[in-house]
């Protein structure tokens, strides 16, 4: 990084990207702990910090901080009593009483201020030093370290995205901005970004001021004005005795009449180089990580990912890892295993396998029959195979019978005890594991544990639940992903934590979810998988057609409306259209100089007052049918015509299911085009699909929690429950009911259910908030059980802070405490909502588990191919669909007893769309 012998030195500005990371993740995704714990701004500082580390390996490293108090500045700045504010309307200034230096500053954010003993816990704990100085400000504290840092021989790298900072610039100091790609500004580079040269950085900034720190500058001169303004004087002081040279009026009165006050922020801009602060480099000195209180406070704020990297920690007894055990080794192992139950790990199942769709221009390219996805596997197969004597490669597999001793075994030695009932078994991904020892010819029986719904169950809420991510949340003892030991070390980590996981979950009391859905359910999904649905080809090429000529309408009259050609699929010329050509206005919460969104939330907006955006909105809509849908579903059938998904038991915080590769669940069902292409999924020859869907069954669990004897008695008599909430709401009699008002009903219902606010509602039915508040006033007045039913249950969440299921399953809201209004509106919507999705998926689990006993006994043919949310799909042959409906719909609406009765709609025909 430089010529220089000695080492540099690198001086972080440490609130400066403290507040960066907080704000880019409030536009992101909050995080916090499950005890409600904030944590967005401490990861990516930390983040931050290892990437740095990473990337330049500083020898000498500090983290400079402001201290709380008042600042050498505060009393200079009482100098000012009267500042001037240019009046952008009236181009006059107006005088204004000055409040003091940085009086503008709101107060830091609670769930900020939270986090600033673990973000120093985190540099404690790095070894990295964290400096400060009473009486002055970070900046100082760097400015000055930095010069005696110099003056030494060191080159100095300033951490920073402050532009005040430049003005320390020059052959030793330069900056360094992680934010813009770790870009470095010397002399050269910061008089190409801001116009000047280090040297007249303090000149421009005091002319320019600084709105968040109160400084005034020179009003009415901007960051333009302020650069031309040196470079046409040379200096701030030739500027202001020169004035009267200036051209445009608003800058020479400026200069002319705040003489004193542009002087007094030039000092107060002026970063402080004489802080009596000694320059300790051996204090600085990078050292390595303080491992055992990293992982204290990694595994206290739940960053699952930072403990993966941790190096593993010591243990009194290390496992033994025998990669090739002899004969009496492997009669031990069964012999401990027929005694207390064994783990086993298998390479498709101990690590998930990453699914990556290729774009669909590379799909394009590639043969008919080849599949669009392809795939990745931190495993690999051949690894863990070896010879047999017929010269075909056999599957070995870790197995652990105790804590001691993980064994790579041959499968053919232990498929006896794999199989055998007596045994139990513990492992990670039950489903994975029989799929992949079916493949084998091996029955797994008795398999009672599976750490991955274990996981899932004491957290849901996680975005990975693979057995690294479990052994780094639950141990000290991360699992290695690679190494000669990979499946050992995987086996020994279900074997320690299989009792530590189901112990948490008989905490929590979720054990009934575990036992009666959760685990019984995996079978039933891995023959749901393997049978697939049936596609028509011939269906989807057609719609294909159909959908390049719309795709191909839509785009021109987008180009005819906006009066441009451009590339509808490129977020940054469709941007450049709609705001600087079409001139439409730019959303509120994308500030100056960001990239202006053209998201879908965006675009909406922007539909309800001119038709380009809403006309976006459609060729993106036909644009996803065609790749997600109809291009992409006859590459993935196999040589019978049908589509295998994967069902996903731990992918969503809510419980429901998800399915991937492809997603089945998302076929969008509101337009006739969506409704298309449930057309192309039919029956096989002889056969007909018979579908059963729950009806408004989280309405339906609403009025089962709350009581309330409108919902109550609306459905015990087969009510319309949106023509009678439109008839209480909107004071409209049933007899004169537009369809129109019903559907407002329609959403107020269902908006009711996701705890949807004013705005939201106002944003769906096209209203503006006093209405749609009155609405919702209106609702609770109406129905008064449900205000009283969801108000106790915020009160419950805020004292549990989790949220569950009639069957127990538990869902962690720790943000419903948030200081944050923000994370607690949203905390608050889930809490409600979350009761009723979360056992409305429960119930078609259960529905589905005593569906395929029935089947099962009853020896029927009918396969259960689908489950979309409150719907089931099932491929019937003719002469048992009678039979097969009437059992469907009784097991499906007796599954639990409620308050109110359960209803299954159902509909038998040769395909998924036209059902009756």
């Amino acid at each position: 990084m430089s010529s220089s012998d000695k080492k540099p030195v690198f001086l972080l500005d440490s609130m400066s990207f403290i507040f960066r990371a907080y704000h880019a993740m409030q536009r992101q995704r909050p995080m916090s702990t499950r005890k409600g714990v904030p944590t967005a701004a401490t990861y990516v500082f930390v983040n931050m910090i290892n990437k740095l580390r990473r990337d330049f390996q500083p020898e000498y490293f500090a983290a400079v901080f402001d201290i709380s108090g008042q600042v050498f500045r505060d009393e200079r700045a009482r100098a000012m009593t009267k500042i001037r504010k240019f009046n952008i309307k009236t181009q006059t200034f107006d005088e204004i009483d000055y409040e003091g230096y940085k009086a503008n500053r709101t107060e830091m954010p609670p769930d900020l201020k939270q986090q600033l003993p673990y973000i120093r816990r985190a540099l404690e704990a790095f070894h990295i030093p964290i400096l400060q100085a009473e009486g002055f400000e970070a900046d100082d504290v760097i400015g000055t370290l930095a010069k005696k840092a110099a003056e030494e021989g060191h080159p100095v790298y300033v951490v920073s995205n402050d532009k005040d900072m430049l003005q320390l610039v020059n052959d030793d100091v330069k900056v360094l901005n992680p934010v813009k790609d770790n870009m470095v500004l010397d002399r050269a580079k910061v008089e190409e970004t801001l116009g000047v040269p280090p040297e007249k950085v303090i000149d421009v900034m005091a002319l320019r001021g600084d709105s968040i720190d109160n400084i005034p500058g020179a009003p009415g001169i901007g960051d333009k004005g302020s650069v031309e303004i040196i470079q046409q004087f040379g200096t701030l002081d030739a500027a202001l005795d020169r004035a009267s040279e200036v051209k445009r009026k608003t800058y020479r009165e400026s200069l002319e009449n705040n003489r004193d006050n542009i002087l007094l922020s030039k000092e107060l801009v002026t970063i402080h180089c004489e802080v009596p602060l000694e320059l300790d480099l051996n204090a600085m000195r990078t050292q390595p990580n303080d491992v055992s209180a990293c992982r204290q406070l990694f595994t206290e704020l739940e960053f699952t990912t930072l403990l993966k990297e941790l190096a593993p920690a010591e243990v009194e007894h290390p496992v033994e890892h025998v990669l090739n055990p002899s004969t009496e080794e492997i009669e031990n192992f069964i012999t401990q295993a027929r005694q207390n139950g064994f783990a086993f790990a298998l390479p498709t199942s101990e690590l998930e396998t990453i699914a990556e769709q290729v774009s669909e221009k590379e799909a394009e390219s590639v043969e008919e029959n080849e599949p669009k996805f392809k795939t990745m596997s931190l495993l690999d197969l051949a690894e863990t195979t070896e010879p047999t004597s017929s010269g075909k490669q056999e599957l070995r597999i870790a197995v652990a019978a105790n804590t001691e001793q993980a064994l790579l075994a041959p499968l053919s030695a232990i498929k006896q005890i794999l199989e055998d009932e007596s045994i139990s078994k513990r492992v990670h991904d039950l489903k994975g594991a029989l799929r992949a020892l079916e493949h084998q010819g091996v029955q797994l029986r008795n398999a009672l544990d599976d750490l991955m719904l274990y996981s899932y169950l004491i957290n849901p809420t996680h975005a990975s639940h693979r057995l690294s991510d479990v052994a780094a949340r639950f141990s000290n003892h991360p699992l290695r992903e690679t190494g000669e030991n990979e499946l050992t070390e995987a086996v020994h980590a279900v074997q320690t934590l299989t009792p530590v996981l189901r112990s948490e979950a008989d905490a929590l009391e979720t054990r009934q979810a575990y036992e009666t859905i959760d685990l019984p359910l995996v079978p039933i999904l891995l023959r749901m998988e393997e049978a697939g649905v049936r596609i028509d080809s011939g269906v989807l090429q057609r719609m294909g057609e159909r959908l390049s000529t719309e795709i191909h309408r839509v785009g021109e009259e987008i180009y005819q409306r906006s009066g441009h050609r451009f590339n509808i699929n490129s977020p940054k010329q469709l941007g450049d259209v709609l705001f600087n050509k079409m001139n439409l206005p730019k959303p509120l919460k994308y500030g100056k100089g960001k990239v202006v969104s053209t998201a879908q939330d965006v675009l909406e907006e922007l539909a309800d007052h001119n038709e380009v955006p809403r006309l976006v909105l459609e060729y993106r809509q036909l644009a996803k049918l065609k790749s997600n849908y109809v291009h992409s579903l006859p590459l993935l059938a196999d040589s019978e015509g049908r589509v295998h998904t994967t069902f996903n038991q731990v992918g969503t915080a809510t419980g429901r299911l998800s399915s991937t590769n492809p997603n089945l669940q998302n076929i969008p069902i509101r337009t006739e085009l969506g409704r298309e292409i449930r057309a192309a999924f039919i029956a096989a020859p002889g056969r007909v699909l018979f579908s059963a869907d729950y009806s408004q069954i989280e309405l339906r669990l609403m009025a089962h929690f709350s009581d309330d004897p409108l919902l109550v008695r609306a459905y015990q008599t087969g009510q319309d429950i949106h023509t009678l909430t439109a008839s209480e709401v909107f004071g409209v009699p049933v007899d004169k009911m537009s369809k129109e008002t019903r559907n407002r009903a329609k959403a107020v219902n269902f908006g009711i259910v996701y705890g949807i606010s004013p705005f939201g509602l106002a944003q769906q039915l096209g209203i503006d908030q006093h209405e749609a508040r009155l609405y919702i006033d209106t609702y609770f007045a109406r129905y008064q059980g449900v205000r009283a039913y969801i108000d106790h249950l915020l009160e419950e969440v805020r004292r549990d802070q989790r949220v569950k299921t009639i069957f127990g399953r538990v869902r962690p809201i720790p943000d419903i405490q948030s200081r944050n209004a923000n994370l607690r509106g949203f905390a608050e919507r889930t809490a409600v909502n979350t009761p009723l999705q979360g056992t409305a998926a429960d119930l078609i689990k259960l529905a589905m588990i005593r569906i395929d006993r029935r089947f099962a006994e009853e020896k029927l043919s009918t396969v259960m191919t689908l489950q979309v949310h409150d719907e089931l799909l099932f491929d019937v042959p003719e002469d048992e669909a009678d039979q097969v409906q009437a059992m469907v719909k009784h097991e499906m609406e007796h599954v639990v007893e409620l308050k109110v009765p359960i209803v299954a709609d159902c509909g038998l025909g040769p395909n998924w769309r036209d059902l009756k």
